[in-house]
């Protein structure tokens, strides 16, 4: 599992932080995609962070 999803998920990081990392391709949209599969972030949230609905 990817840092930032846990971290967005433990509230270490904020969703500006996760795009951010995404910018940098230190996290994938995948990534997201599997937080969210795995019920650690919220559609919601995915959305937020890549405006697209999971």
């Amino acid at each position: 599992m990817n840092y930032w999803v846990l971290a967005l998920h433990f509230e270490w990081a904020t969703a500006e932080m996760v795009k951010q990392a995404i910018a940098y391709q230190d996290c994938s949209i995948e990534d997201l995609a599997e937080g969210v599969n795995k019920k650690l972030i919220t559609p919601d949230q995915y959305k937020g962070i890549t405006g697209k609905a999971m």
